[in-house]
């Protein structure tokens, strides 16, 4: 077999190799599910929303996709529906799932038309490991599992309180960084027990997650996180960890919702789904389409140098 032949048949394996195999449906669709209510964002200027949703294959590969979108409160239609916010949150994940391979998309959504809401769920052949949902809009946010208490589909959950200005200031939002709270409260409710109302001027942002984790019961204060933080270029959608969450693990609750006030502060709401089968390897959909463009010009680069340098 000539070189070039042998060549031509190396590229054509590599794209094999690329391609995914067909998924082996032992996980069912919408065994995972979590669901969305949204508000109406009340920050007046730029204010990040994003969530990422990290999925396992049943093979054991692990994939993730993020969704980012902007709101301001200045600048939102006074007769837009209420669904208006769930509807760009499911356009965002949509966007982040386009440079991903089709046979990797392990993730579906639902937007009822006209409803504040968002339902994440797996695919057939995949299932959730976390979801991680920064909210810096000071909407009030609701999520729950279609019915299902939290410690029933053993999904652990975690509040973690952040300054806004660590994401605003990072990417030229604010001129200053704010190192405080500034005034306002944060609002927890569990099911339908009474909400929980806690002031935030003058705390720190740890100092508020303890007096959380004291008020809310089975809740503890942890100083490492549920979820691994994800590592990347993208400021906005990462902020280290602070050293402090709250964390609900083995929560009988059905519903969780939350709101704050404080323009100052942000929350990171984390959710950690049973992972049966663990992987080192996370491949993310702009580094699946790199490698994969790199390969296919290196090989035909090189065809192209041999056969110049060697004519028929």
């Amino acid at each position: 077999m000539k070189r070039s032949h042998l060549l031509l048949a190396l590229f054509v394996s590599l794209l094999a190799w690329h391609a995914p195999a067909p998924a082996a449906a032992a996980t069912p669709a919408g065994a995972d599910v979590l669901r969305l209510h949204t508000g109406l964002p009340q920050r007046r200027h730029d204010s990040l929303f994003s969530y990422n949703v990290e999925w396992r294959k049943d093979q054991g590969e692990l994939y993730r996709a993020t969704g980012i979108s902007f709101f301001n409160a200045a600048k939102m239609d006074a007769d837009a529906p209420p669904a208006a916010v769930a509807k760009k949150l499911a356009i965002a994940m949509r966007d982040g799932l386009i440079p991903m391979d089709p046979g990797w998309r392990g993730l579906t959504l639902d937007q009822p038309a006209e409803q504040p809401l968002l339902t994440l769920s797996n695919k057939a052949g995949f299932s959730f490991t976390n979801i991680i949902v920064r909210d810096y809009t000071n909407q009030a946010l609701g999520f729950d599992l279609n019915g299902a208490a939290f410690n029933a589909k053993r999904v652990e959950a975690a509040l973690d309180l952040v300054l806004a200005a660590d994401v605003e200031y990072l990417d030229g939002f604010a001129s200053k960084k704010g190192l405080t709270t500034s005034q306002g409260e944060i609002i927890v409710t569990l099911d339908q027990q009474p909400p929980l109302h806690i002031q935030t001027e003058g705390k720190s942002t740890q100092q508020l997650e303890q007096e959380l984790a004291q008020r809310i019961t089975g809740a503890t204060f942890s100083n490492e996180s549920l979820v691994p933080m994800l590592i990347n270029l993208d400021k906005r959608n990462n902020k280290p960890f602070d050293g402090g969450e709250v964390q609900l693990l083995n929560s009988g609750v059905k519903s969780l919702r939350m709101e704050i006030t404080d323009p100052a502060v942000g929350v990171l709401t984390k959710f950690k789904y049973p992972d049966e089968n663990h992987t080192v390897e996370i491949i993310e959909p702009r580094f699946m389409m790199a490698l994969l463009a790199v390969t296919v010009f290196g090989v035909i680069g090189f065809l192209y140098w041999r056969n110049r340098k060697n004519p028929l």
